[in-house]
């Protein structure tokens, strides 16, 4: 078995080298380093190790499975290749050892592949079923005619040189089969070179830390190489204290020795089978106990592995699904009979001890939770213990899943606590009694005990006693921990002295990163001005659970999302400003706590969304007076008053209050403003409507709608009225398309400003709130379009019918009642205040008009000349700086709308089908063409200049010469809140057409 070992590592390479191409010798084969073999893995799909080195410790690099290689050179452990692949797309070459149980012949590569799939199968018995192979066929390629012997053959020159060869594989020298020599000289030299230094090899375990390789038969000699414990050499023993072994310095091979008892040799066997016999058994990358632990098995468990040497066994464990091949320390294994009395902690609420081992045997007793038990194993399901029960000892059986195992042979270890409180109880059970706590980040000694405790010893009231530490509740003292700042300000110092320098602060609920130090700090880098710097950071600073942060919402509007991820669904809502509670989660999200149609979930705040100070707040008076109190009660003091609509600043200061800074005779003072008194513009209106809406009241609302909705709303003058008056246009939205709606043309019609300055209010409120207006999508239409507005075309003749001689100076009067054929009262009044018609003074059949009043007049009076009063030449302005696709001109009254001018053709189709449209949304008839329509009006000029859509809609039931009553507006806002969402969203289709 021993020589079948040692024949087996260096004949698979032998073979492979000698007799894969048998047409060609040896010396041929390597001199061209043009022998071919294919690298397998055991399992299909995994790859192959490629080291740098013979000595295997550092692996160079990986490749797949199933690949083709040139063989350099070889020894009986490895194998030097060249493996052809791509870097960067281009072919390139990689050199390196490989193990030589991965080598197999190019021939009997399609063998192998299948015979690979076969169940159960090994790689290293194939590979040794191929060497007896190749064995038995050279015993039967024997000459026939060489008679065999009883007696001790003479001793024959080739044999005397196998003795004394060396441990290496055949060179390319003169001894070697020459090429002319033919395929009997290479069966010659494996037969008769080859097989005599296998005899002479073995393979030995470096049982050192290092093991070292000396140039002399001397420990005081040289080291010419070191090896870490658990590796593979290769060996010649020489005698009973000293092997031979060949290493590489540098490139150069060199003859050294190392000590027989620094070494273990391997030893071949069968298939073993035994059990655990300590808590726990581990299986070593390698066979040392300083090697990384690819798995471990509890006391009792059943193993099966095979005889490695005589300290080790060699078995095979699944990790991550892949087999591997690991070590168990010959100690560690055996049979159930030797198996040691072991402690073991109880896992159920009632632990029995059995009569027999059985479960339907009867119990002797009964052991809580936690209770520290006794006993051995007694087969692979059952442990064996002595209980004592009414004073009498009797045997008892445990079942092996009712207990978890302690170490058999427990370590002392330091450790750094990780929870906020670290409790010691006083059995393995959290349920059992608290003995001492230590807090967060202290520095404890213990004992391993079990997975999931550690033992300890601690002084409760000068007393030792032996207490049980939660294995989740301490890391090992240089393991990086993740915790947070827990103060206002958390400080690193230079040294662990709170009186040493800062370096460096931290907000509160900022993650951290430390290691244990001592008790009471942590040490940690940080860096300052660019350079990485220790620094020492108090326990009582941090704390591995994230605290509860006070924040305010700092995006307007602030979202908590059902996940990590700004894409991801918004569970709740916030406006800027609103006090929030959250604990930090990552580097970029909070995560908190909200509730849903009354229901607590977890959502998550980006950090970007909140800051920790309250932010300055703009809001709007509620109502008038709006009142800032000097303390937080409705009965304090009144220090300041505003009325509704007014811009107010503040902060935000509990769930009931905002802060305020007012200034009184110049002075600030702090004030506070209930909540319920101030909002954001979506919560108050600015405009009233249901009012005698005033040039003055206008002016007002669009600068504060303005300041409200800074993002959609704009303003600009485009002229002046005859009087002076500003005439404003507004614009509302973000696209490029644009509409254009107007109101108050005649004087009487005012209702329709009203009207206008509602339409822009509750657009711009819908769009805040992303809402409907009778199915109209406020906020996807205003990012498409513009409207613009000119809610007062006549302020001058508006003010005079609303307000009467009063409004102007005395030196008007005599005129202005002239106009109005001698009567002091205005309510009739239509016209501007130089008496012209301004819907009669557009140029579209200006000349043709009917019903024209020669002179100034309340009604009627067409002018001059077209386009000649300065609030025509205004709207005209406007109109040719923003190019509008529809034009909407309101006035009042009669429940009709005008959509016809002499259009025709696919227009009048166009403009019919709008109006149409129109006509459903308000309940307004559609006035249909005349033979001969009377000119000058806007929408008149509009159709026939601009060739586009224009409708003039008259508000109100009819009354004759006046204003519609007040009373009439929610009717009139009910008919027609969707007419200028449902032109703009016209508009935009209508520019989209004409741009292309």
């Amino acid at each position: 078995m021993f020589k079948m070992s040692r024949l087996f590592t260096i004949l698979t390479v032998s073979v492979l080298l000698f007799q894969l191409l048998p047409q060609n010798s040896a010396a041929d084969m390597l001199e061209n380093s043009r022998t071919l073999g294919v690298l397998f893995a055991e399992n299909p799909e995994e790859e192959i190790e490629i080291f740098a080195d013979e000595s295997l410790e550092e692996v160079k690099l990986l490749i797949p499975d199933d690949t083709v290689v040139e063989i350099e050179h070889a020894n009986d452990a490895v194998t030097y290749v060249r493996y052809k692949g791509e870097k960067d797309g281009e072919t390139a070459y990689e050199a390196g050892y490989v193990k030589n149980d991965h080598i197999i012949n190019i021939e009997e590569a399609e063998e192998f592949r299948k015979k690979r799939l076969e169940p159960g199968f090994d790689l290293q018995a194939y590979q040794r079923s191929k060497v007896k192979q190749k064995l038995d066929e050279a015993q039967e390629n024997k000459d026939p005619k060489t008679p065999e012997t009883d007696g001790p053959k003479e001793e024959s020159h080739s044999e005397k040189n196998m003795d004394e060869s060396s441990t290496e594989p055949p060179s390319n020298t003169e001894e070697g089969p020459k090429k002319s020599e033919g395929p009997e000289a290479v069966q010659k030299s494996v037969n008769l070179n080859m097989m005599p230094k296998q005899e002479a090899s073995i393979r030995g375990v470096a049982l050192q830390a290092p093991t070292n390789v000396y140039a002399d038969k001397d420990k005081s000699s040289e080291v010419l190489k070191a090896y870490s414990q658990g590796h593979i050499l290769i060996l010649q023993p020489l005698d009973s204290d000293w092997h031979l072994v060949f290493v590489y310095v540098n490139g150069e091979r060199l003859q050294g020795y190392v000590h027989a008892k620094d070494v273990d040799p391997l030893v071949e066997s069968d298939r073993l089978e035994g059990h655990a016999l300590k808590q726990p058994v581990a299986v070593y990358e390698k066979p040392a106990r300083s090697a990384k632990v690819l798995k471990t098995y509890n006391y009792h468990q059943r193993l099966i592995y095979r005889a490695f040497s005589s300290q080790w066994h060699e078995a095979t464990v699944y990790v991550g699904g892949k087999p591997k091949t690991g070590y168990i320390h010959a100690s560690d294994t055996g049979s159930i009979q030797q198996s040691p009395m072991v402690r073991g902690v109880a896992l159920l609420a009632k632990t029995p001890v059995y009569k027999k081992p059985s479960k339907d045997s009867g119990t002797w007793k009964t052991y809580r939770q936690g209770h520290v038990l006794k006993y051995r194993s007694y087969n692979t399901n059952w442990h064996i213990a002595t209980v004592y029960v009414n004073g009498k000892a009797e045997t008892g059986y445990i079942y092996a899943k009712d207990v978890e195992s302690a170490e058999v042979s427990p370590t002392s270890q330091k450790g750094v606590g990780t929870k906020e409180t670290i409790r010691i109880y006083s059995s393995p059970s959290t349920h059992a009694a608290a003995v001492k706590s230590y807090a967060y980040g202290s520095i404890l000694q213990y004992r391993t005990f079990t997975s999931a405790w550690h033992e300890v010893t601690v002084y409760v009231k000068g007393k030792k006693q032996t207490g049980y530490l939660k294995a989740d509740d301490v890391n090992e003292l240089h393991t990086k921990l993740k915790g947070y700042a827990i103060n206002k300000t958390t400080p690193v110092y230079s040294n662990p002295n709170p009186y040493s320098a800062v370096l460096k602060s931290y907000k509160r609920g900022h993650v951290l990163q430390y290691q244990g130090y001592q008790s009471n700090w942590f040490i940690a880098t940080v860096i300052v001005n660019g350079k990485a710097q220790t620094g020492y950071i108090r326990t009582k600073d941090v704390s591995p659970n994230a605290p509860m942060i006070t924040g305010y919402a700092s995006s307007d509007p602030t979202h908590v999302y059902a996940n990590q991820s700004k894409s991801s669904a918004k569970l709740k809502t916030y406006n800027k400003g609103h006090q929030l509670k959250f604990r930090p989660f990552n580097s970029n999200w909070h995560i908190a706590t909200v509730y849903v149609n009354g229901k607590a979930g977890t959502g998550y705040i980006h950090k970007n969304d909140v800051s920790g100070s309250a932010p300055i707040l703009s809001g709007y008076a509620k109502k008038s007076p709006t009142y800032v109190y000097s303390q937080t009660s409705r009965n304090a003091p009144k220090i300041k008053t505003y009325q509704k609509g007014q811009l107010l600043k503040f902060r935000y200061h509990n769930a009931s209050w905002y802060k305020a800074t007012v200034y009184i005779n110049g002075k600030p003072r702090t004030g506070y403003i209930h909540k319920s008194d101030a909002g954001a513009a979506t919560e108050i209106s600015f405009v009233n409507p249901y009012k005698v809406y005033t040039y003055n009241h206008m002016v007002a609302d669009i600068k504060s709608l303005q300041k409200a909705y800074p993002d959609l709303i704009t303003y600009r003058v485009v002229g002046k009225s005859e009087y002076g008056r500003n005439i404003y246009a507004v614009s509302l939205g973000k696209g490029k398309a644009t509409t254009v709606i107007n109101g108050s043309h005649h004087a009487r019609e005012w209702l329709t400003t009203n009207l206008n300055m509602y339409m822009i209010e509750q657009y711009a409120k819908a769009y805040r709130k992303n809402s409907k207006i009778k199915g109209y999508d406020a906020r996807s239409i205003l990012n498409e379009t513009t409207i613009w507005f000119i809610p007062m075309v006549n302020p001058d003749g508006v003010t005079l019918q609303q307000q009467g001689l009063k409004a102007y100076p005395k030196s008007m009067h005599a005129s202005l009642i002239k106009m109005n054929n001698g009567s002091k009262d205005f309510k009739r009044w239509k016209a501007n205040i130089k008496g012209v018609d301004l819907n009669r003074q557009y140029d579209a059949g200006w000349k043709t008009i009917a019903g024209n009043v020669g002179r100034p007049n309340y009604k009627s009076h067409k002018g001059k000349a077209p386009a000649t009063a300065s609030e025509v030449k205004a709207v005209l302005k406007l109109d040719a700086e923003i190019d509008p696709e529809i034009a909407v001109a309101y006035h009042s009254s009669g429940q009709i709308l005008y959509w016809y001018y002499k259009q025709t053709g696919a227009a009048y189709h166009r403009d019919h089908t709008y109006a149409k449209e129109i006509g459903k949304l308000t309940g307004y008839r559609l006035v249909y063409p005349g033979s001969n329509p009377s000119g000058g009006g806007y929408t008149d000029w509009f159709i026939e200049k601009r060739k586009r859509p224009g409708f003039t809609p008259e508000i109100a039931p009819y009354v004759f010469e006046t204003n519609p009553p007040i009373s009439i507006f929610s009717q009139v806002w009910n008919e027609n809140q969707a007419v200028g969402l449902f032109v703009a969203k016209e508009s935009a289709k209508l520019y989209k057409a004409r741009k292309q």
